[in-house]
């Protein structure tokens, strides 16, 4: 009877055999169609990449009018604490806290007896001395009195007329007037109070105009002139600006600070304005530079600083007679930002085609085309 063991022995051998084979095969179909995906990779790799399409701006030429940037106070125009030459207690005041007045105005009187009473002695005198004078005259000419008695008396005449002068000064300092037209504080005194000599009463300012003080460096002392405009905010409006015009500047810089004190006029007729408020103050310069405007969006930064793509126009061929814009890189240097715009001092030249957006996605060498619908740009008061 045949051993069973040697029947099955060829049948596993060839199961294997046969397994082996599918295996192989289906490793070398996979084997092919990875090698199909691969060099259909590469081939669309090797394909030219179409133009990427973006937005472009124009550099555009242009002279920028430098701001000087300071920082400043209000002053009145005229300002003073109103007090007395002489002392004395107060008999009439004449005015409220925060009245407006004219200049001219009686504010304050003094106790004034005893001037008065002075005054009248004077004016006594000088009539008694101006009698005795005429009646002189009148015995000159009858030889009765000599030139010298005439001269005497006219003397004491002058001397009476200079007294009633005197007394009337005296008593015209009992008197407080407005120095001139301005709005007044708040009172100091009370009626019946004694005030001397340097107290203050009441402080009036004109407000009708204000000074505005300020310092700039000394690189800027070229850049002033008379009546040369500047604009100011402060903080009681911080959405307005106020303008105003220099009016004169010391011609000696501060041998500390090296800083020259520069005064501005502020028309302030409608009364928004206050001394003593902090004015933060643009000063328009003189020194016209020339810049280049492009739209503030053009302009990137990189390891280097501030950047714009250009667009720049490969020269033709004959197997490519109008080739497509590539991207350069350009490095700037921005002399400000305004209203959107940008002053470019260096790094483009006038006429210059720009990248104005999707720079992340940009890189030098590309190919791009210009879309039909360009972002525009409106180039604002600088």
């Amino acid at each position: 009877m045949p051993d069973p063991s040697t029947k099955r022995k060829p049948r596993l051998w060839l199961r294997l055999f046969l397994v082996l084979v599918l295996v192989a095969g289906i490793v070398a179909a996979l084997g092919y169609e990875k090698y199909l995906q691969i060099q259909q990779q590469i081939a669309q790799g090797s394909a030219p990449q179409p133009p990427i399409s973006v937005t472009v701006a124009t550099a555009e030429a242009d002279q920028w009018d430098s701001r000087v940037r300071a920082i400043g106070s209000l002053v009145a125009y005229q300002g003073v604490d109103v007090t007395t030459e002489a002392s004395g207690v107060i008999t009439s005041i004449n005015f409220d806290s925060g009245n407006t007045i004219e200049q001219g105005t009686l504010l304050v009187e003094l106790d004034n007896r005893t001037e008065v009473a002075n005054l009248e002695a004077a004016r006594a005198r000088l009539q008694s001395e101006n009698s005795q004078y005429q009646r002189l005259l009148k015995l000159k000419g009858q030889s009765f009195v000599t030139n010298n008695d005439v001269d005497t008396q006219a003397a004491l005449v002058d001397i009476a007329e200079a007294e009633v002068r005197v007394a009337e000064v005296a008593l015209a300092k009992k008197r407080i007037y407005a120095p001139f037209s301005g709005k007044l504080g708040i009172r100091q005194v009370d009626l019946g109070e004694y005030v001397a000599p340097a107290d203050n009463i009441v402080t009036l300012l004109s407000l009708d105009r204000l000074y505005l003080d300020f310092t700039l460096p000394e690189i800027n002392f070229n850049d002033l002139v008379i009546d040369q405009p500047l604009e100011f905010r402060v903080r009681s409006y911080p959405q307005r600006t106020f303008s105003a015009k220099v009016e004169a500047w010391n011609p000696q810089l501060d041998v500390n600070t090296r800083n020259v004190a520069v005064r501005a006029i502020v028309d302030n007729r409608k009364r928004l304005l206050a001394p003593g408020m902090f004015a933060d103050i643009t000063l328009y310069s003189q020194r016209k530079q020339p810049v280049l405007i492009v739209p503030e969006t053009a302009i990137f930064y990189n390891i280097y600083g501030e950047a714009a793509y250009v667009l720049e126009k490969p020269p033709a061929s004959d197997e490519d007679p109008d080739p497509d814009y590539r991207l350069a890189a350009r490095q700037l240097d921005v002399l400000y930002r305004r209203d959107g715009l940008a002053g470019v001092l260096s790094g483009l030249k006038a006429g210059d085609l720009v990248v104005t957006s999707g720079q992340l996605k940009l890189y030098p060498s590309l190919r791009v085309s210009i879309v039909d619908d360009v972002a525009e740009y409106s180039r604002g008061s600088e």
